[in-house]
């Protein structure tokens, strides 16, 4: 230590001898910087220890962790999940170690999955950005089994992150309902592991308010299956309700030849969509006619298929020739684009692994798996009706769009009212030529 530090911890303790204590234990100022996320030194129990049934778990970190953990959680509590669950985990901070213990105990003859999520840091804000996964057994051995998927939000189209994973056995029941949790990463990727083997009800939700429990409101699927040695699930998870839809809003397009309707949440994707799904009554009872009506899925693929038939009837007359030509010329631009994406995200790697060994850093970890993709079919909210004839401005009409199904199979025919534009009003100011 430098005679500068010297000087400073003696003053320190001269004040703290005078007055109680230093206010502050932050660590001293000066030396060379730290860049690096604290190490885990031991845990203990062992990782894979059998017929052991501790106190409560201790790790030791290289450094002081901070007591506030990384991504706005509210304490240490926010990153533990112990399986099977037991309430919330009692976790005590003691600097440069970890306590973790279950609400109500260890029970016996149990096979234990302890998971931190990555938020851990040290003062410096260094954090650990994997995570730590500790499983052993307070009876016999420790079964092989692996349950793993993927948790999507169905109506965002992408996967649920940080999603409670819940594998319940079945025949569970009351007090001794045995609940085994994960949480998922941020893509909504889950792994279930170590669990005895038999029939379960699997069950995943947003946990928005960190109760580690389902709660009215939050987006959430289940399903049941037999666990062998390893299975691959599927969950998507959405809002359930008894409502059933209701039109939030109707938008005028093409010149008053297109209405699009928005739903206040998402429809079944497998109902049949027919022109009379829809009815539009003008002020005096009489019915418009609906010449098609399409969901957004439907619409989506019709337009991209116009496109490619333009661009085909633009090749055409450049050259009878041309089109074959052309398509090979965007395949191939397409085809480089892809390679040149691709080797941009390398360089971007490399790049940051050689910028952090120059600053004595660990290389910083990537997740190189590409972003789950869903394997059912996307859900909208919006439908396209498209009217026979141009509707007339400034006019009010009444629309019902009957017996449309929710994703929770309630079926509603809901009804709005619409006005189109009101006509724009000549200028009385101007004088006749």
């Amino acid at each position: 230590m430098t005679p500068r530090l010297l000087r400073g911890w003696a003053s320190c303790l001269m004040t703290g001898l005078l007055l109680g204590g230093c206010a502050n234990q932050a660590l001293p100022p000066g030396g060379p910087p730290d860049d690096l996320p604290p190490e885990i030194l031991s845990i203990a129990p062992a990782n894979g220890a059998t017929l052991t049934k501790p106190r409560d778990i201790e790790i030791r970190f290289d450094e002081v962790i901070s007591e506030t953990p990384r991504g706005g959680g509210r304490d240490l509590r926010d990153l533990v999940f112990i399986s099977p669950r037991s309430g919330v985990p009692r976790v005590s901070w003691g600097r440069s170690r970890l306590i973790i213990r279950p609400s109500t105990g260890w029970k016996t003859n149990t096979v234990y999955t302890v998971q931190i999520k990555p938020g851990l840091q040290d003062l410096r804000n260094n954090g650990i950005d994997s995570v730590i996964r500790l499983v052993f057994s307070t009876g016999g051995p420790i079964p092989m089994t692996k349950l793993n998927g993927v948790v999507f939000d169905w109506a965002a189209g992408k996967g649920l992150a940080n999603a409670v994973v819940e594998a319940i056995p079945e025949g569970s029941r009351g007090r001794d309902t045995t609940f085994y949790q994960a949480v998922a990463d941020s893509a909504g990727r889950y792994v279930l592991e170590h669990l005895p083997s038999g029939p379960y009800f699997l069950r995943a939700f947003g946990d928005r308010n960190s109760s580690r429990t389902l709660d009215p409101l939050e987006l959430w699927d289940s399903t049941r299956l037999s666990l062998e040695r390893s299975n691959t699930v599927e969950l998507y998870a959405f809002g359930r309700d008894t409502v059933g839809l209701r039109i939030s809003d109707i938008a005028l397009l093409d010149s008053n030849r297109t209405l699009k309707v928005t739903f206040d949440k998402p429809y079944a994707p497998n109902q049949v969509i027919t022109p009379s799904t829809a009815v539009i009554k003008r002020p005096d009872s009489s019915l418009v006619r609906i010449r098609l009506v399409r969901t957004a899925g439907e619409k989506n693929r019709a337009d991209s298929a116009l496109a490619r038939a333009k661009a085909d009837s633009a090749s055409r007359v450049a050259g009878k020739d041309s089109t074959p030509v052309m398509r090979a010329k965007a395949d191939s631009l397409a085809r480089v684009k892809r390679a040149d994406s691709v080797a941009a995200v390398q360089r971007a790697r490399r790049d940051a692994e050689r910028a952090a060994r120059a600053r004595g850093q660990r290389p910083p970890v990537f997740d190189t798996l590409p972003l789950p993709k869903l394997s059912r079919p996307p859900v909208f909210t919006e439908m396209y009706l498209t009217i026979e004839d141009t509707l007339p401005l400034g006019t009010q009409f009444r629309l019902q769009m009957n017996g449309i199904t929710s994703l929770s199979n309630v079926i509603k025919s809901p009804s709005r009212t619409f006005s189109t534009p009101k006509p724009e009003k000549k200028d009385s100011t101007q004088k006749k030529s």
